[in-house]
């Protein structure tokens, strides 16, 4: 059975696409400085998003993109930011995060006050924002708060609203025996429920159509998006592995089936990968697209780069050079590798030179990190030698160590990948971040050690850290890389870069200097060639194939590294 969505008025779908990552980022930033946050700028947000999301929705119905997901995952975190208001504020510590335009908003407790009646939460409000929390897959996060809210809401007549929401309370987090009673003719949603408690698929059926045969209203975009039918349609497949019976544009695919998308996936150690992905790789390079835009480059700005770079290898009249000069050097080349990667599908004579310098700039820094306090470092940079005096330097850390060490595993220059192998990423500061067991388990790795116990750490890190704002590490890669698994590698390789591509999808990010190319990937990708001679099955612009090539030629003996080529 066919269900067509209604008609909405076309100037607002237009008003809610248009210009909308200016405009969430103005919004948000807005009320933050208007005073305190409450439900109230909460809920205009999620309608902002809802109404966003809406609009997409008229023309990708499937909502099966990277867009959609990361706007879904905001409206859901706005929401139930409006109810963590309502139940915990101002008795409670707690924060709101949005990561697509990267705004976090922290709530402490406020001692004497009593809780503002008029910062409750509805029952209509607590459902849309308890369905949307049931799609993207966030109830356990935040279903004390849902709780609370509950049980702070005022006394009123058992309305068709409140009825569900105790459903849904019990659905999840109360027994059985705590579930309103139903009967046929109780309303469908509750039905609908109570079939997903039973197993039992008919009467799910006919109470999901009756939900959706009820007539949805509304002349904005957001009212396309029914979250009621969406949410229990999702709990239904998500399961029990029903699809719903009924074909509606109102119960888009990528929210239904939380972005399930058929393809390799290799998130961890330990899962079989799919066969039908395996034969695909096996059968020869698999294709993968790179959807950003070439990055303008004037004669000026790679000129004024380049200038800036020469100076940090030229020293002042009666003063000594500076290292610390250096990470600037290497973040200007950084600029100029993501322009001119962004200009062509291969890597060009200009980028080579960009990479050999890149790297020759990142073990500079790491042979003055080395040199013992009171003496000099001799570094050969892009030709010259040069003496800097020792120094470690606080901007010399873990994340400034991975950089530099992709550039080394790029180029595949022993030289540039010695002194990085003995410094180690902590040699001049403590690595505090989420993902440090990933960089022991590279140094590990390159100087001979047992990776593994590191590596395991990191797969869990990476677990514990759940969807970010931010790329996460190519960890899973890594470790088929040391377990010595190479269909795993290039299963894990193709995962990689789709997660790379996606992110960039999002928002403005394709203008980020890291969306034309992922050095982190690219290295274990050349290094995997250069160290095991593994083929290499993904065919794309983000792994340039004259690199892959260069590393496929050292490890036969049959050419130079990138970094003396």
């Amino acid at each position: 059975m066919r269900i067509e969505r209604h008609q909405v008025d076309a100037e607002r779908v237009a008003q809610a696409g248009e210009g909308f990552v200016d405009r969430i980022g103005r919004q948000v930033h807005s009320y933050s400085r208007a005073g305190l946050m409450t439900t109230t700028e909460w809920q205009l947000i999620t309608d902002s998003y809802l109404d966003y999301l809406g609009a997409l929705s008229t023309t990708r119905p499937a909502l099966d993109c990277p867009e959609a997901e990361a706007v879904l995952k905001d409206a859901a975190e706005a929401a139930a930011g409006a109810v963590s208001f309502a139940a915990y504020y101002p008795r409670d510590r707690f924060s709101v995060f949005l990561d697509y335009p990267n705004f976090g908003m922290s709530y402490d407790p406020e001692y004497g006050q009593d809780r503002d009646p008029r910062h409750r939460v509805t029952a209509g409000e607590w459902l849309d924002a308890f369905c949307l929390a049931i799609v993207a897959d966030k109830v356990s996060p935040h279903g004390e708060a849902f709780s609370w809210a509950r049980q702070l809401m005022p006394d009123e007549p058992l309305t068709p609203a409140l009825e569900l929401v105790d459903g849904f309370v019990a659905h999840f987090f109360e027994e059985e025996a705590d579930f309103p009673a139903t009967s046929p003719a109780s309303q469908p949603g509750l039905r609908a429920l109570r079939a997903l408690a039973d197993a039992d698929r008919g009467a799910f059926d006919a109470a999901l159509l009756a939900l959706l045969q009820d007539g949805h209203h509304g002349r904005g975009p957001a009212s396309l998006l029914p979250l009621v039918p969406i949410a229990l349609a999702a709990l239904a497949y998500r399961t029990h592995g029903w699809s719903p019976a009924v074909d509606t544009d109102y119960l888009p695919h990528a929210l239904v089936t939380g972005f399930e998308t058929p393809g390799p996936r290799v998130r961890g150690l330990g899962r079989d990968p799919r066969p039908d992905a395996v034969a695909r790789l096996a059968a020869g390079p698999v294709d993968l697209d790179r959807p950003v835009p070439a990055r303008p480059l004037s004669a000026d700005s790679a000129a004024r780069f380049e200038r800036r770079t020469l100076e940090a290898l030229t020293p002042k009249e009666g003063e000594p050079l500076d290292a610390w000069e250096l990470t600037g050097a290497l973040r200007y080349q950084g600029y100029l590798l993501s322009a001119r990667a962004s200009q062509s599908a291969d890597a060009t004579d200009a980028l080579l030179a960009h990479l050999r310098l890149g790297s020759q700039l990142g073990a500079a820094v790491f042979r003055v990190a080395l040199a013992e306090p009171g003496t000099e470092a001799e570094v050969t940079i892009d030709g010259r030698r040069l003496r800097f005096p020792a120094l470690r330097d606080r901007d010399f850390g873990p994340a400034f160590w991975e950089t530099a060490l992709s550039y080394a595993l790029v180029t595949g220059s022993p030289e540039d990948l010695e002194p990085l192998v003995l410094a180690g990423p902590a040699i001049a500061a403590e690595d505090r971040s989420p993902f440090a067991s990933y960089r022991t388990a590279l140094h590990d790795h390159l100087r001979g050690a047992d990776p593994l116990p590191a590596t395991e750490r990191a797969l869990k890190e990476v677990e514990r850290a759940g969807d970010r704002s931010f790329l996460p590490p190519p960890v899973v890669l890594f470790s088929q890389l040391v377990r010595g698994d190479e269909t795993s590698f290039n299963l894990a390789l193709l995962d990689a870069l789709e997660a790379h591509r996606d992110h960039h999808r999002v928002a403005d990010r394709a203008t980020d200097p890291g969306a034309p190319l992922s050095l982190h990937i690219l290295g274990l990708a050349c290094h995997a060639r250069r160290s095991r001679g593994w083929a290499v099955h993904v065919r794309s612009p983000y792994l340039p194939p004259r690199l892959l090539q260069a590393a496929g030629r050292a490890r036969g003996g049959g050419g130079e590294p990138v970094a003396a080529s």
